[in-house]
């Protein structure tokens, strides 16, 4: 059962050099979601004898009248969460939602000692004023190289861009005024065995969260690390819209399933026949080359050209929902372990290739 270290820290609104002792555990206050890659962020931190402040979560909608049994049921189920994650820890949670009161989160956290403010996946930009009382400021993990793909959606993105080879990884930097233009602090980059699978891709980007903020938070926060600024220019902004969806003939085959692996189940991935839109699930076999031919649609399947072959797809329903989900579970366990590196960053640009580390974890 995880329990958290004694508190040795600064407390929230302390002036911005007092630091966290260098050889002590840090503390930070946790700005983040409740999803698959919630624990490995949560239990990696607490793991390497660091302290959680607090944990802000969404804010679920509220009613206008009366209680809410789904708010209900939801808070249970992320209170259940978290316990798996982290034990009997004692941690205070905080549910803040739209319209988020910025100010009122303050005096929340006024009585908390906190050396770093650390996000994930939170939907909007952070107010300089609530980053400033942390005396490191705050950090943000984002599943993407950056400068490369900025914006809420970079996966979805630079699969359907084919750029993954290229930009997939999770950058850790600081939070600035921009959206994920902070000073990069570190970065894990995926080969292309990261991709293979949904599952390994899951299992790939929990493991970099997990490395980055039980290895680099804590050395960012003890002086060790300072990172450095990302480069000018101009950059993807990875934002998915309907268009991205779409799967066009010019498409290859394994460019079609490695959409499917990252869209296919959520939001989708979709086919134009005729004057409908067809959601797709994953390929049932190939036919044989391009023929020209429309696509023709048949019973729970769909046969269309890609570029380099004519093929047959599952049409996407409940039915062949529930099947992924069940071959997901029993995928999940067989997963190989990523072997990821850190690379770290200082203030010149230069990666500390000294320092580099390896993690075998899953």
């Amino acid at each position: 059962m995880m329990k958290q270290p004694p508190l040795a820290s600064t407390e929230i609104g302390a002036p911005a050099d007092s630091g966290s002792d260098r050889n002590g555990p840090v503390t930070a206050v946790f700005l983040l979601n409740i999803t698959r890659y919630t624990g490995p962020i949560l239990a990696g931190w607490v793991e390497g004898g660091n302290r959680i402040g607090a944990i802000v979560l969404p804010g679920f909608p509220r009613r206008r009248r009366g209680l809410s049994v789904g708010n209900l049921r939801r808070r249970l189920q992320r209170k259940l969460l978290l316990k798996r994650y982290l034990g009997n820890a004692a941690v205070k949670l905080i549910e803040f939602g739209r319209p988020y009161d910025w100010d009122a989160l303050d005096r929340q956290l006024s009585g908390i000692t906190a050396d770093v403010l650390v996000s994930y996946a939170f939907p909007t930009l952070i107010p300089q004023h609530v980053l400033a009382s942390f005396p490191k400021g705050g950090v943000n993990l984002h599943p993407s190289l950056l400068p490369n793909y900025r914006g809420p959606h970079p996966v979805h993105r630079m699969v359907v861009d084919g750029q993954h080879a290229l930009h997939g990884g999770v950058t850790l930097h600081k939070m600035s005024a921009g959206y994920d233009e902070g000073d990069i602090l570190a970065q894990v980059a995926f080969s292309e065995a990261d991709w293979a699978s949904k599952q390994s891709l899951a299992r790939g980007i929990a493991a970099a969260y997990r490395m980055l903020v039980s290895e680099v938070v804590p050395a960012y926060c003890q002086g060790i690390l300072s990172g450095a600024p990302q480069p000018a220019g101009k950059f993807i902004w990875a934002q998915l819209e309907q268009a991205h969806m779409m799967i066009l003939p010019t498409m290859t085959m394994d460019h079609v399933a490695r959409i499917w692996r990252v869209l296919g189940m959520l939001p989708g991935m979709y086919l134009s026949v005729a004057d409908s839109i067809v959601r797709l699930g994953f390929q049932i076999r190939k036919l044989g080359p391009p023929t020209g031919r429309p696509p023709v649609r048949r019973w729970a399947s769909i046969e269309f050209d890609l570029a380099d072959g004519r093929v047959v797809h599952f049409t996407y329903n409940r039915l062949l929902k529930r099947l992924i989900n069940l071959h997901a579970t029993l995928a999940a366990a067989r997963a190989p372990k990523p072997r990821l590196e850190i690379r770290r960053f200082d203030q010149s640009a230069q990666l500390l290739q000294a320092r580099d580390s390896r993690a075998k974890q899953g």
